[in-house]
């Protein structure tokens, strides 16, 4: 069984190859702009001489019966399509949030690091992912994986909105014009009047620039109050968990108190209690969809075995 597990973003892809077991090193490559995904996906499987014989692919994108339509690319990937074209035994698609959730419970307590304590209540799981968009996906029973795409929702724009008096509605026209590596952009832009990338941001923030500070606190301040609605919708009492090159390089900004400050104040007295049981992670760990591949196709084999 000769098993590639790909992850494409936005701007780069990342893959690793099983052969006969043996997982080779993950490997990344630039995105081609002139390239289809067909072009791109032939030229990953022929990199080695040994015939793929399975597939799995996680991507950025809703997924309905095994196609997706990216959002942070112009590619459908159909994995019907892709079989048949690659004369595969199995191929497969997931969301990318929902392939890295089949990892979550695999990852070691040295690659967590805890935000806010709490106590289990049951055993069902949120992964969340500011990254180019606003990922979540949901682990039920430590077993199925539900992905969402909650962060094309505005159930909570209006809030957000009056944190900052100069915040306006036209730039954030859904959630993860917030919560994301873009949203962090807008949020200086429009606070600011200029324009900088997210990882010009982050420089900032290195160097303890007072308006990078005071953009990620707000930031912050709307990640905690996402994390306690969202609490409120999945009841996630084996835990929230933070993911993402964007979460890792804010760690050191967070104060732990002020995030859960803003976590629990965002319920009322009744439900305050229930919100300080949620305990909240951030994950250290890169690579989640690729390994979330791996231990979906290996649940797979189990349930066909």
């Amino acid at each position: 069984m000769n098993v590639c597990f790909i992850d494409i973003g936005g701007t780069n892809i990342r893959y690793s190859f099983f052969y006969n077991n043996k997982r080779l090193s993950i490997k990344k490559k630039e995105i081609p702009v002139s390239k289809s995904f067909n072009q791109i996906l032939n030229e990953i499987l022929k990199e080695k001489e040994t015939i793929v014989t399975d597939l799995v692919i996680s991507a950025a994108g809703p997924k309905f019966n095994q196609t997706i339509k990216m959002t942070n690319q112009e590619f459908v990937i159909d994995a019907k399509k892709i079989k048949k074209r690659f004369n595969l035994i199995n191929c497969f698609v997931l969301n990318d949030l929902e392939a890295a959730g089949y990892y979550l419970n695999k990852i070691k307590s040295n690659n967590k690091i805890i935000i806010k304590e709490g106590q289990k209540f049951n055993n069902n799981q949120i992964l969340v992912c500011p990254g180019t968009g606003l990922g979540l996906s949901l682990i039920i029973n430590n077993q199925k994986v539900l992905s969402s795409e909650i962060g094309n929702s505005k159930f909570l724009n209006s809030e957000f909105l009056k944190i900052d008096k100069r915040l306006i509605k036209l730039k954030f026209s859904k959630i993860e014009d917030f919560l994301s590596g873009s949203g962090i952009s807008n949020l200086y832009e429009v606070i600011y009047q200029k324009k900088l990338s997210t990882s010009e941001i982050i420089y900032q923030l290195s160097n303890n620039n007072r308006k990078a500070l005071y953009v990620a606190d707000i930031f912050l301040k709307m990640l905690a109050k996402f994390l306690a609605e969202i609490s409120l919708i999945y009841l996630p009492g084996n835990g929230i968990f933070l993911s993402g090159s964007l979460i890792r390089e804010l760690e050191g900004f967070i104060d732990k108190k002020r995030f859960k400050d803003n976590f629990l104040n965002q319920a009322n007295q009744s439900h305050r209690n229930f919100l300080n049981l949620m305990n909240i992670n951030l994950i250290k760990k890169e690579h989640l969809s690729i390994f979330g591949c791996r231990e979906f196709f290996n649940s797979i084999q189990k349930d066909s075995s």
